[in-house]
């Protein structure tokens, strides 16, 4: 009975996946995909978010970043970078380290912090200094 079972199941799978790759190569797929890149890149705002102002949203940001950085464990490393891995033959530890959480906050904030100085900018990246009165330039 197991072994019925698992062929059924097997054949109902397997046409599931063709069926699956078929659709994900059709004409409408496609066009449903291009409509969902338009959409992401043009973005429709409201009227009023032109004139709201990001600065103070901003220095938020950065300053959460600048907070979550002053709380990294920079002199608590008990062993080298990746020293369980040496010890291990270099196999992957499918847990996180818990000094490694830290480190993901800040690139999290660090990723909203440079979002929210391309929105100040008006979606250009930031090249050079920038003063926190929202002007470019030292």
């Amino acid at each position: 009975a197991g072994a019925l079972l698992d062929r059924q199941l097997t054949l109902a799978r397997t046409r599931a996946h063709s069926t699956a790759l078929q659709a994900l190569g059709s004409s409408r797929f496609h066009a449903v995909a291009d409509k969902v890149a338009v959409l992401a890149s043009d973005v429709p705002l409201t009227p009023a978010a032109h004139t709201t102002d990001l600065r103070a949203l901003a220095a938020a940001a950065e300053e959460r970043l600048a907070d979550a950085v002053a709380a990294l464990p920079l002199v608590t490393a008990g062993s080298p970078y990746n020293a369980e891995a040496l010890i291990h033959g270099l196999s992957p530890d499918p847990a996180p380290h818990p000094q490694d959480a830290p480190w993901h906050q800040v690139r999290l904030l660090l990723r909203l912090h440079r979002y929210a100085q391309e929105a100040l900018r008006g979606g250009l990246p930031a090249d050079g200094p920038y003063s926190p009165d929202g002007t470019d330039g030292p």
